[in-house]
């Protein structure tokens, strides 16, 4: 049994304990994989090797995606209407940096984004797109990031779900890590007030 199965299972045990402490609040917790994408970027081709433009080959996974990295861990907070605050901290190893094979280098981030949510109300689907800021490295060494992107979560149940969510992170110009795609996939937990009507917030 894998690390990330172990604490998947632990999370489903551990966390009603938690809702019953925490009634008057709206809060997701998630924890999953995540892949980083670095070809489809519009960096120079020297970097990448991509002689095509921006999102050229976004969807080839086997080829350019530093895949499983583990952990994603995130939480997320509801403010108002449709409006949500998230804190995500991810971690991958990184082999292959565009067309290139590099040897096992250490990604770390930590992101801060607001999501808004499509849909009103919803007790199954929650579409959302996303903008923040964060902070990637690559070997201890990194920089600011700009984030955009989109996500959605299925509702399995009233508390637990599943998310996929993807991003570009846009550099500052003297980053030394190229901007990139972050792709993840969480198993996700909601707990708290959820509303006099039971049927959730706006956003959760």
């Amino acid at each position: 049994m894998n690390l990330f199965l172990k604490i998947c299972i632990l999370l489903i045990i551990t966390l009603p304990s938690v809702s019953a402490q925490n009634e008057e609040n709206k809060w997701v917790i998630g924890i999953g994989s995540n892949a980083i994408d670095f070809f489809p970027s519009n960096e120079l081709e020297i970097y990448t090797g991509n002689k095509g433009s921006f999102w050229n080959e976004v969807f080839n996974v086997n080829d350019h995606w530093n895949h499983f990295g583990l952990p994603k861990i995130n939480v997320t907070r509801h403010l108002w209407n449709r409006l949500s605050l998230d804190i995500a901290y991810s971690r991958n190893t990184i082999s292959k940096y565009g067309d290139f094979t590099v040897d096992d280098l250490s990604y770390s981030s930590l992101d801060l984004s607001l999501q808004y949510s499509i849909l009103n109300d919803n007790d199954v689907y929650y579409p959302y797109l996303l903008a923040g800021t964060g902070y990637s490295s690559i070997d201890g060494t990194g920089g600011m990031t700009l984030n955009s992107g989109v996500g959605i979560t299925y509702w399995l149940s009233d508390q637990l779900g599943v998310n996929g969510e993807g991003m570009f992170k846009y550099r500052e110009a003297n980053f030394p890590l190229i901007q990139h795609f972050h792709y993840s996939l969480s198993l996700v937990y909601r707990f708290g007030d959820r509303g006099g009507n039971g049927k959730g917030t706006a956003c959760f």
